[in-house]
């Protein structure tokens, strides 16, 4: 799911960077009668294999390869996905292009259920799928709903492409591996895929981090504990949460002057911290706006 270049958009669209030549050697490509066999061989269709009809407003800027610091996933959206061939890029393109003041499709790649990648805005052009993140991320998009499970086809293509990336951009450090809701207050990549993002896509970029020797572990401070986050008690950890709150755009509940970082844990703190949890869909228990482990991690990686 993704927003537009500029603005936020009624439809769920995706994120960063474009799709492009880096070189004969940089990107494997596969015409038309090659898309069954894209799912072992791990190529990536470029646009003018799969039926692209051009860019519009102007087109996309340029990518900018050494901003780029993050692969974004995101999912299709809450319902629809599933398809597979080129059917599936060239209708995400005609969608993106009914609003006027998109360029054209606003991922870099598309994986379907099938393993086939497709190349979108690629490594070329700077993606419009996800608000506040563009800048430094390249977007993916796995198509499937939110509550679909993505297949071990699909799983293995974003793993290879994830890899690919480095090379192909020439990246010295490992890429973070990200879920749209972690840039922008939406319920994208949904919890299936979301769960693939906080463990396997996790390990990715230790492994990653530990081959370029660029460290690798995370960089969430430890859970301070449940007693941090008490209504009307004051804690440093409630600061870290949050400036977390805020980078992720839950900050609807307010006293009238705005959402602002501070030490003491509010009614308004744990109404923005109860949105986020309904985001990753808990219910019960887990979306009572008091951050456990899981909150915590996911609000500040």
């Amino acid at each position: 799911m993704s927003t537009t270049d500029n603005t936020f958009s009624r439809r769920r669209l995706l994120q960063v960077a474009g799709v492009s030549a880096v070189g004969a050697t940089a990107v494997a490509v596969a015409g038309p009668g090659q898309w069954a066999s894209a799912e072992a061989a791990h190529t990536i269709i470029p646009r003018s294999k799969w039926g692209f009809t051009g860019w519009q407003a102007g087109g996309p800027p340029r990518l900018d390869q050494g901003a780029i610091t993050h692969v974004v996933v995101h999912y299709h959206g809450a319902t629809g996905g599933g398809d597979s061939g080129a059917q599936v890029p060239r209708s995400i393109d005609r969608e993106h292009k009914a609003d006027p003041n998109n360029a054209g499709i606003l991922y870099n790649f598309v994986i379907t259920q099938k393993g086939e990648i497709f190349g979108a805005r690629a490594y070329e052009f700077k993606s419009g799928a996800t608000h506040g993140a563009n800048d430094f991320s390249i977007g993916v998009q796995i198509h499937i709903s939110g509550s679909q499970k993505p297949s071990t086809a699909a799983l293995a293509s974003l793993e290879w492409l994830y890899r690919h990336s480095h090379a192909a951009m020439g990246k010295k450090k490992a890429l973070r591996i990200t879920g749209h809701q972690d840039h922008t207050a939406t319920a994208c990549p949904g919890g299936p895929l979301n769960r693939w993002v906080d463990g396997r896509g996790q390990e990715l970029y230790r492994e990653m981090a530990k081959k370029l020797g660029s460290g690798g572990g995370s960089s969430v401070p430890p859970y301070p504990g449940a007693s941090a986050f008490k209504v009307g008690k004051r804690h440093p950890a409630v600061k870290t949460l949050d400036q977390g709150l805020i980078r992720k755009g839950y900050t609807k509940h307010h006293d009238g002057d705005g959402y602002q970082a501070g030490t003491l844990f509010t009614r308004y703190t744990r109404a923005n911290v109860r949105d986020f949890q309904l985001a990753q869909g808990w219910t019960g228990s887990g979306a009572d706006g008091y951050p456990g482990p899981e909150t915590w991690k996911r609000l500040l990686s």
